[in-house]
């Protein structure tokens, strides 16, 4: 298996209130994150919620 870069170690979080999300405490301590440490972070949206204001997607022009 390929080493990870920092910037390639992937984890999943939940949105909670106020767009709140957490970093796992595992990650936290690999890379002894702190409170008050910035952080980048990217994002990939995996799971909309249901039950939210609805919002139309564009349709895609079919070319890749």
């Amino acid at each position: 298996m390929p080493e990870l870069a920092e910037e390639d170690i992937p984890f999943f979080a939940e949105v909670t209130a106020g767009g709140r999300i957490t970093i796992p405490e595992e990650i936290r301590k690999i890379f002894e994150i702190k409170d008050g440490d910035a952080v980048f972070c990217r994002l990939k949206i995996m799971v909309k919620k249901k039950n939210g204001p609805a919002k139309e997607a564009k349709p895609s022009s079919g070319s890749s």
